[in-house]
């Protein structure tokens, strides 16, 4: 039967029960699945590798999963990821969507609820991690670290809720992310990033930068179209950008600008000093004294 959304799910098994079995019940839980128990679908396949049973530290339960997936042209790859680390990465010659998910649970039950599912809708690929209820309590341990590789140069749409992240050799890149630090390195786009708390470094784009930070240092290199920035708190450090480079609000911090081929300009700054050399441009600063310091091309 056709489907409009074409779904594929790998989850992550509980093995509460088969633990006194030792290697036969990992053997038990490493065997592919029922067919009767998941979608087969001609573009969407999922393989079940590297299963591994053991001892996590605080998650007393883990286990390993991988899921490719084909991307279906060029298609937007879209990540719900959750809580746990993650990392996205453009590999040349790939031609499809590789997620190894590690997930590990301070509990069986937890565990058996730790669901990775992919889902196509239109153009985009829909990646997700799903958690159980109350996840993140008190001694309710349940996170996934997520590692996705792509074909390079895919356009990436991110919401993440917790832990560290780092994307590389995507297209396009929106992230959208309440906790943790975040790399974009080699982006062949544009990046548009929304951050809650936590330091944000960008190491390259092709395209435009836009950023909203509420905490947290943030430092943009090589960029070669503009960058508009809205802070918080945190030191701003921007270097070598080919157009303009707007920072709308900073609540507290230093900002230093090196290295612009357009205009610099600062609407509105808090606290914390502005330094800036090499703009080829128009300056256009708050000065010391509240009154706006300018230099003109």
């Amino acid at each position: 039967m056709m489907m409009r959304g074409l779904r594929v799910a790998s989850l992550f098994l509980a093995y509460s029960g088969l633990a006194w079995l030792g290697d036969y019940g990992a053997a038990l839980l490493a065997r592919s699945p029922d067919p009767d128990e998941r979608v087969t679908v001609q573009e969407v396949r999922s393989v079940e590798v590297d299963v591994r049973i053991g001892d996590g530290g605080d998650c007393g339960f883990e286990v390993e999963r991988e899921l490719s997936i084909d991307l279906g042209g060029e298609g937007t790859l879209q990540i719900e990821a959750g809580a746990g680390g993650l990392r996205v990465e453009g590999r040349e010659g790939l031609g499809e969507v590789v997620a190894v998910g590690r997930a590990c649970a301070s509990s069986a039950a937890l565990l058996e609820e730790l669901v990775l599912t992919a889902e196509r809708v239109g153009d985009r690929l829909e990646l997700s991690a799903h958690y159980p209820d109350g996840a993140g309590r008190r001694n309710r341990t349940a996170r996934i670290d997520l590692v996705v590789s792509m074909p390079m140069g895919t356009d990436v749409d991110i919401d993440d809720s917790s832990g560290d992240m780092l994307v590389s050799g995507a297209g396009n890149v929106r992230i959208d992310d309440s906790s943790g630090s975040i790399v974009v390195d080699g982006a062949l786009g544009s990046v548009s990033i929304e951050d809650s708390s936590g330091d944000i470094e960008v190491r390259g784009a092709s395209g435009d930068v836009a950023i909203s930070d509420g905490s947290g240092g943030i430092d943009v290199r090589d960029v070669a179209g503009s960058v508009a920035v809205r802070d918080g708190s945190g030191g701003i450090d921007v270097e070598g950008v080919g157009a303009d480079v707007l920072i709308e609000s900073d609540g507290s911090g230093g900002i230093e600008v090196r290295r612009v081929g357009g205009d610099f300009s600062v609407d509105r700054d808090g606290s914390g000093g502005i330094r800036f050399q090499d703009v080829a441009g128009r300056v256009d600063v708050p000065a010391q004294d509240g009154r706006r310091g300018q230099r003109g091309r």
